[in-house]
């Protein structure tokens, strides 16, 4: 029976028998409180322990508890009183002071019984009708826009109402490569550097993992792994959500908490299903997505294509007019594409245009785009750049083909060659023909290549021959 004295094992059990139990010290400071006592309160117990009494209960019950208190102190008795309040008809209230055996006073002992259960019953609804009212915002909100960062950002912002956070970053797989990469973060609007990336193959990351197995992970500061994904100090507990569409794992969202004790139960039951709601949004942005590049795509040269070209220079030209910037546009026509395809077929004539667009693709920057813009015509797209900044691109394509020519045709009698135009604008100035400039510049380069051409090979022959009867 020794055992039962243990104020653990008490405490514990009067936790597992829904008795809440609060000790006040001399003060009036709430030195101790159990999860019963702050549900029945409905305040979390984390938020009252070391405040006042007052933030527990109203002004009318803390008056009859301190007039109770002060009789009975003065009569140094230990007793229970009973408190009914109108506000908490359910609940039954005992308060009971402490003294020592010299009499001095060490505070006040409230239990509090839920008698009729409606506290618990009362709270079970609030919570459900808040789960309801959170999944049909997120539904709605989600399924709004079709547009990938939008709808990731949005994820972001509704998680916070499902569970408060610190930072949160999602992770969205991409199938090519097999690596997690952090799309949305709230540490870009903290300033924070960005998460890396991660293979999806590595067996030491728990993210990884969770994508994996589809498994929601919890972790605590201090339990293994826990170090590897969380730099910041004051960050005490981490989930990873897995965002699953049926059987197929999209990505993870990846919080993290200064508090310790978050994910409960009801917690990870709420956050499945948001993750739910969420791994769907994002399906249906990157279908969006995906379907908007193929009407942009030339299925051959995998290379933007005309429609998209339009829709960007459009966009060019418009900044251009506002601000003083250079524009310039390189034509490029692939040479002797027309008698490739009647002399050697059109499967050969394929790989050239391929080839162009290969050679097209390494020969740019970053900032630069580069579109099919006709059967045989390619275009590229140069914002912000000078005339002799083009040069120097036109100087490193025609570097690039006599290197493909070199080292990866495989055809000794068809050898890629481009006749290429360019055309510059500044601001206002030039801008309503360039793509015309760049067409002549192009066809004029072209007539010198025709004109080129000599009867050293049977290929040259059939060439000109093929050139002087068309």
């Amino acid at each position: 029976m020794n055992r039962f004295f243990n104020v653990d094992v008490l405490l514990r059990l009067f936790e597992s028998m829904h008795i809440g139990i609060i000790f006040v010290d001399p003060d009036g400071i709430v030195r101790y409180c159990n999860i019963p006592a702050g549900m029945m309160k409905n305040i979390r117990k984390e938020v009252l322990v070391n405040r006042s009494l007052y933030d527990c209960h109203s002004e009318e019950i803390h008056s009859r508890i301190r007039d109770i208190i002060k009789t009975i102190k003065e009569e140094k008795v230990t007793e229970w009183k009973k408190i009914n309040i109108h506000s908490e008809p359910d609940l039954e209230n005992l308060v009971s002071p402490m003294f020592t055996s010299e009499g001095e006073f060490l505070g006040m002992v409230m239990v509090s019984l839920d008698v009729a259960g409606k506290r618990e019953l009362a709270d079970r609804i609030r919570k459900s009708d808040k789960e309801l009212s959170v999944l049909l915002k997120v539904s709605h909100t989600l399924n709004s826009s079709l547009n990938l960062n939008d709808v990731l950002f949005k994820i972001l912002l509704l998680a916070v109402e499902v569970i408060s956070f610190k930072t949160g970053t999602i992770f969205l797989l991409d199938e090519e490569t097999e690596n997690l990469v952090p799309m949305a973060t709230t540490d870009c609007l903290l300033g924070e550097a960005p998460a890396e990336t991660i293979d999806c193959a590595s067996s030491e990351s728990i993210i990884a993992f969770a994508v994996k197995s589809g498994t929601m992970i919890s972790l605590q500061r201090g339990k293994p792994g826990f170090e590897r994904i969380v730099k910041r100090p004051e960050i005490n507990a981490l989930f990873i959500l897995p965002l699953k569409d049926q059987d197929k794992c999209l990505g993870a969202l990846v919080v993290e908490c200064e508090e310790w004790d978050v994910f409960g139960p009801e917690e990870q039951k709420l956050l499945y299903a948001f993750a739910n709601h969420a791994a769907i949004a994002i399906k249906n942005a990157q279908l969006f997505a995906r379907t908007q590049k193929m009407a942009f795509i030339d299925g051959l040269t995998g290379l933007y294509n005309r429609q998209y070209f339009d829709q960007i220079l459009n966009q060019v030209v418009t900044q251009l007019k506002r601000k003083d910037m250079y524009l310039s546009i390189i034509m490029v026509d692939v040479n002797d594409l027309k008698f490739i395809n009647d002399f050697f077929g059109h499967v050969i004539g394929d790989q050239i245009i391929k080839a162009a667009s290969h050679v097209l693709q390494h020969s740019v920057r970053d900032t630069d785009t580069v579109c099919r813009y006709g059967g045989d015509e390619l275009v590229i797209l140069l914002p912000n750049t000078t005339k002799e900044e083009a040069h120097i691109i036109y100087k490193r394509i025609l570097e690039n083909v006599i290197k493909w020519n070199e080292e990866k045709n495989d055809n000794n009698d068809i050898s890629l060659s481009l006749s290429i135009g360019t055309a510059t604008a500044f601001g206002r100035d030039g801008l309503s023909d360039i793509l015309t400039r760049a067409d002549q510049s192009m066809y004029e380069d072209k007539r010198r290549y025709k004109m080129g051409i000599r009867d050293q090979t049977p290929i040259d022959r059939a060439k000109k021959q093929y050139y002087s009867s068309s």
